[in-house]
């Protein structure tokens, strides 16, 4: 089974036709199945754009904080969980006899770096639930948000037959040194909104429970490329560009492989 990954792909940067060419060159990888791991638009075209990359192949996604910009996070996943493909909902799939996929959101969830961070994200402003708060109460609602995210995950996790391979589809990177941006750590000021410690609590506590499963995570949010390994069976991979590469507005395919 061929997989083409996509992460990050903005495509509301883009006309129609531009769009179009993204997807044709989505199709010559040949894919199976293609995973998404959020921001792919915003809220009023997200859907509409998944079910494009869709009739290439069978698709599955989580979504980023991007895509619910304009919105709310309740409005947007409703649509996103009548598609049958975003993960939280769909999961956990079983791709291969040996490989198994889940997935989650996940959200920067202020839980490391620096909290006093001047950094000022556009969340704060395009989405609903997050519009108007101060600090501490942004910081109460993202830590809530990534509570509910982890024990999402340990709900797909639990009743699941450890499988040899786990693929875990999620926006956000679940742990700091996962966090990459011009090819290397985010600085301290950015890890509170770029990092999902919560979730990466429940994978790294899964991935100890179950030493005979491959565990392998896929993200992006951050635009910039890395791997880090968190355990001898959990590996983090982070989609995004090689620095000095254009990002917005240039969507491009993270990667394709092979499973059986």
């Amino acid at each position: 089974m061929r997989v083409t990954w996509l992460t990050d792909l903005h495509l509301n940067f883009l006309d129609q036709e531009r769009v179009g060419d993204f997807v044709a060159t989505v199709r010559r990888e040949q894919p199976d199945v293609i995973l998404v791991t959020g921001d792919t638009a915003e809220s009023r075209d997200v859907v509409g754009l998944l079910e494009q990359l869709g009739r290439v192949a069978a698709l599955y996604f989580v979504l980023g904080n991007h895509d619910f910009y304009r919105s709310t996070i309740a409005e947007v996943r409703q649509r996103a969980r009548a598609t049958s493909r975003w993960l939280p909902a769909a999961g956990p799939i079983r791709l291969t006899d040996a490989t198994t996929l889940v997935g989650v959101d996940g959200w920067g969830d202020a839980r490391c770096g620096d909290l006093a961070s001047r950094i000022q994200l556009a969340d704060w402003r395009w989405i609903g639930d997050l519009f108007g708060l101060t600090r501490p109460q942004r910081i109460d609602a993202l830590r809530a948000l990534g509570t509910r995210e982890a024990e999402d995950l340990q709900a797909q996790l639990a009743p699941l037959a450890p499988p040899r391979e786990l693929l875990v589809l999620t926006h956000v990177p679940p742990f700091a040194e996962a966090c990459w941006h011009d090819g290397r750590q985010s600085e301290a000021d950015w890890l509170p909104w770029f990092t999902c410690i919560a979730v990466g609590d429940a994978l790294r506590t899964y991935a100890r429970q179950h030493a005979g499963t491959q565990v392998t995570v896929l993200c992006g949010h951050t635009h910039g490329r890395g791997e880090y390994r968190a355990l001898d069976n959990l590996v983090v991979r982070t989609g995004g560009w090689l620095p000095g590469e254009p990002d917005y507005g240039n969507p491009i395919v993270q990667a394709t492989w092979s499973i059986s």
